[in-house]
């Protein structure tokens, strides 16, 4: 493999890479923060890329029509989810976990069958902002300039909810809310309110990980259970609630994809699968978890 080859497959890994942690962002903070497995994370995650797709193509495909696309798809799936979180999510928190795991995975479903009614089995495809139809060039080399903006905006919302957690108000209310909701809640806290509003964080990460992706690949309801499989994955290898982890999970299961395909393309996919399993074994409680000690 020559070094042009390197980097141009580098840089199609670091690109699956920033996908599948904006996949899987929004599902490590709910669980660190709500300690709850949300199995419709990758049902936001395709009705991100629909609503996505319906304004690009509600805007004609220009460049304005992208950002304002950007703004208003991912806020409007957000608030439909948080009125789920209000009305039925929240109603589990105290109950055994597979109540909410049943409730989830039925919000699944409903959202599954929600874009097969309005958008149809055919798979969509979003036109590309003009903007981004030049390719961009890296050493010489010329590398598609949306993948290097996609890139860019996983590591911008990276750090952004880093801020968010660790630098604000809000982050501390939160943190101590995952920590200890009785006290939080005998302080004067809302802690419910604490809950729907990390829980909308968290989905509005996935809805913008779909809204980025919609111009870049074709859409299908089905995405949303792949998407809700890869941030499993992602999860697992990460630890559970681990930011930083899920970044680095996702580097490498997009990287060791990438290079994967190259030895056995048909098993690509099956990379990640492995990455996990070899994880479990060495670390059972993932890169950046911490053990859990049972008294």
């Amino acid at each position: 493999m020559t070094g042009s080859e390197f980097l141009m497959q580098f840089m199609s890994g670091l690109t699956t890479a920033m996908i599948y942690f904006l996949i899987a962002a929004g599902l490590t903070l709910i669980l660190g923060v709500l300690k709850i497995m949300n199995f419709a994370q990758g049902g936001i995650y395709m009705l991100g890329a629909y609503m996505s797709y319906t304004f690009i193509k509600l805007f004609g495909g220009t460049n304005y029509g992208f950002w304002l696309t950007l703004a208003i798809a991912p806020i409007l799936v957000t608030a439909f989810f948080c009125v789920v979180e209000v009305f039925l999510i929240r109603r589990f928190y105290e109950k055994p976990a597979i109540y909410i795991l049943l409730m989830t995975y039925g919000v699944l479903l409903v959202t599954y069958d929600l874009a097969r009614m309005s958008w149809g089995w055919i798979i969509k495809t979003a036109p590309m902002p003009p903007m981004f139809q030049r390719p961009f060039e890296i050493f010489g080399l010329f590398f598609p300039l949306y993948n290097v903006f996609l890139i860019f905006m996983g590591f911008f919302i990276f750090f952004f909810i880093w801020f968010i957690i660790n630098r604000t108000s809000w982050g501390k209310i939160m943190r101590a809310a995952a920590d200890d909701r009785e006290m939080t809640a005998a302080l004067g806290i809302n802690v419910p309110w604490v809950f729907t509003a990390v829980f909308g964080l968290g989905a509005w990460i996935a809805a913008i990980g779909g809204a980025l992706v919609a111009p870049m690949a074709g859409l299908s309801a089905d995405m949303g259970v792949e998407a809700g499989i890869i941030a499993f994955i992602v999860v697992v290898i990460a630890g559970l609630g681990s930011l930083p982890g899920a970044l680095l999970a996702s580097f490498i299961c997009g990287e060791v994809q990438a290079f994967g395909i190259l030895v056995l393309p048909e098993l690509a996919i099956a990379f990640m699968y492995l990455v996990m399993v070899i994880v479990l074994i060495v670390r059972p409680w993932g890169l950046f978890g911490k053990p859990v000690i049972i008294k």
